[in-house]
């Protein structure tokens, strides 16, 4: 059973240099202790530490050592970092490398509980590439749960329910809707990928050197995420069922003009953006493949030149950033999914429509791997899912009928 954060006690934080301590099994029993009472209330190590470690107990005299630089103090896992000396980027003016992170991780099996937090955040401060498919652009929001949770769903989830003015008239009576439990539960996955290092490796290793293949595994994860994420905006989540689908020649008749399957029409893609609109889920955010967003870009990001400028100076002129396009006011951005089946466009109005669900403490499983295995091994993982906040919010666009 879970226990409450409310009988969390807190430790000095020179206590934690007891997993630097020259008996290794004193070492590792500690380290245990605390992924043990991290996982038993639903944290993971860095969240743990944070809230475990009492830095402003410290002495005075090391006031300086854990000052955050702004004349406060670091928290709880930034000041455990620095007592263990186990940096997270290189500071050659100040004498401090990655190396040093690296002997302290095989010189004292203890510290290895931080080596997967060390290594993400690594990546983090490192990692300056483009990763084209990327969750954030499809979730409005994303939040963490402690266990199972049950798809919900609005009961009068119809288009008309939604056709009022939110104008009361006197003792007039406020319109209420109905938000009830499934008794389905939010599908949760495991997404993740590990690297394992020879001996040969390990005695050279430093964790600067596993950076790029972290960094290989966090694209990966992203874009499965985005693959998941994709399948619940299309199939529906089990409360709501698939999105609907309109055919880009359905509006043939109304433009009086014969759209071409395979290829966007803009005028086409104009109607359904303003249907959509009409019916009260204005789209904002447009999903597709990478041929579909070939496309878009040849509707709305490659300009025609003129006499007077270069394509760019109009691109930076207009302030035009690539994905977006002005529409109605607003702005419709254009998220990458290779998930989502040729010659179709997702629409959705993206702060209603889906939420990620990131299961509480479900990576304290990584240190508990690092720690407890002789050879060198990174392993990311993270439990997830994704469910539907309304029903009526997506709609898929098929310009290949």
């Amino acid at each position: 059973m879970r226990q409450s954060l409310l009988n969390l006690k807190k430790i000095p934080i020179s206590d934690v240099a007891q997993l630097r301590q020259a008996n290794v099994g004193n070492a590792k029993a500690f380290a245990e202790q605390l992924m043990s009472e991290a996982k038993a209330v639903g944290l993971n190590m860095k969240d743990y530490l944070v809230m475990k470690l009492d830095v402003s107990a410290a002495p005075a005299d090391q006031a300086a050592k854990f000052s955050d630089g702004k004349g406060g103090l670091l928290n709880g896992y930034h000041a455990a970092l620095r007592e263990l000396d186990l940096p997270l980027r290189n500071d050659y003016e100040n004498g401090v490398t990655l190396q040093a992170a690296s002997n302290t991780f095989q010189t004292f099996p203890g510290t290895r509980i931080l080596f997967p937090q060390v290594v993400d955040d690594t990546v983090n401060w490192a990692y300056r590439q483009t990763n084209f498919e990327r969750l954030e652009g499809l979730v409005g929001n994303s939040r963490t749960i402690d266990g199972t949770e049950v798809l919900s769903m609005v009961v009068d989830d119809a288009a008309t329910d939604y056709q009022f003015s939110a104008r009361l008239t006197e003792k007039g009576q406020v319109p209420i809707h109905s938000v009830t439990a499934s008794e389905k539960t939010v599908k949760i996955y495991k997404f993740g990928l590990g690297w394992e290092f020879t001996y040969e490796f390990e005695r050279r290793a430093s964790v600067d050197l596993i950076v790029p293949f972290a960094t290989r595994s966090k694209m990966q994860i992203e874009r499965s995420k985005v693959w998941e994420a994709t399948g619940v905006l299309i199939n529906g989540d089990g409360a709501y069922g698939a999105a609907p689908e309109v055919n880009q020649s359905d509006y043939d008749v109304s433009l009086g003009i014969v759209s071409v399957p395979g290829k966007i029409s803009y005028k086409h893609l104009v109607k359904w953006l303003v249907e959509r609109a009409k019916a009260g889920t204005p789209v904002d955010t447009v999903v597709g493949d990478f041929d579909a967003y070939l496309q878009w870009l040849f509707l709305f990001a490659i300009p025609t030149s003129n006499n007077t400028e270069t394509d760019a100076q109009t691109m930076a002129r207009t302030g035009f950033q690539i994905g977006g396009v002005p529409i109605l006011s607003g702005t419709v951005n254009f998220v990458l999914s290779s998930a989502v089946p040729a010659n179709k466009l997702i629409g959705i109005t993206k702060a209603i429509t889906l939420e990620e669900l990131v299961e509480n403490g479900s990576k304290i499983e990584e240190s508990e791997h690092s720690i407890r295995n002789q050879k060198v091994t990174f392993v990311s993982t993270e439990n997830s899912g994704f469910k539907l906040t309304f029903g009526d919010t997506r709609s898929v666009f098929d310009f290949g009928n």
